[in-house]
C-alpha cells in the first residue's frame, strides 16, 4: 500500500530511501489527486495514482527501471474562421425554423380555438332550434287532440299517424 505521511514512510520495509524521496515528492500529485477526487466526487484520478504509485513500487522490487507515464493533455482545437461563420449560420437557421415552428403553432391553435367556438355556438343555436321545434310540436298535437274532443268527424278526415 501507498504511504502518504512521513510516520508511515519510516516503517516501509524493504524500500530504499531512494524509493521514499522519490515518493516523497510525487505525493504532490497523489495529494492532488486526493482533493480532486474529495472535490468532485470522481475517485478515478486518484485511482489514477495510487495505480501509478504501485506498478512504480513493483518494478523497483524487480530491479527495473522506472516508468514515466505522461498523460498527454487534451488538445485544444481551434476552429477557423470558415467553421465559425458556419456553426453560426446554422444556429441563426435553427432559431429561425424554432421561430417559424411557434408562429406555425400559435396561428394553428388560434384557428383551431376560433373553429370550437364556432362549433360550440352552432351547437347552441342548433340545440335551442331543436327545443323551440319540440315546443311547437307540444302545441301542435295539444291543439290536434283538443280539435279531435271538439269535432268527432275530423277523425275520419285526419289521417294522423305520428
Amino acid at each position: 500500500m501507498l504511504a502518504i505521511d512521513n510516520t508511515s514512510l519510516q516503517t516501509v520495509e524493504d524500500e530504499s530511501w531512494e524509493d521514499i524521496l522519490k515518493l516523497e515528492n510525487n505525493n504532490n500529485t497523489l495529494l492532488d489527486a486526493t482533493l480532486l477526487a474529495l472535490t468532485t466526487g470522481n475517485l478515478a484520478p486518484l485511482i489514477k495514482e495510487d495505480l501509478k504509485y504501485t506498478i512504480q513500487s513493483r518494478r523497483h522490487k524487480q530491479g527495473q527501471e522506472e516508468l514515466k507515464v505522461g498523460i498527454p493533455e487534451e488538445k485544444v482545437y481551434e476552429l477557423t474562421v470558415e467553421e465559425k461563420i458556419k456553426i453560426d449560420r446554422r444556429r441563426e437557421q435553427n432559431r429561425q425554423a424554432a421561430h417559424r415552428f411557434r408562429e406555425k403553432k400559435k396561428s394553428t391553435s388560434s384557428l383551431l380555438f376560433k373553429k370550437i367556438q364556432e362549433q360550440e355556438a352552432d351547437n347552441m343555436k342548433k340545440t335551442n332550434e331543436v327545443k323551440e321545434l319540440r315546443k311547437e310540436k307540444e302545441q301542435l298535437q295539444k291543439m290536434l287532440f283538443e280539435h279531435l274532443l271538439v269535432c268527432p268527424n275530423a277523425k275520419q278526415c285526419i289521417r294522423f299517424q305520428p
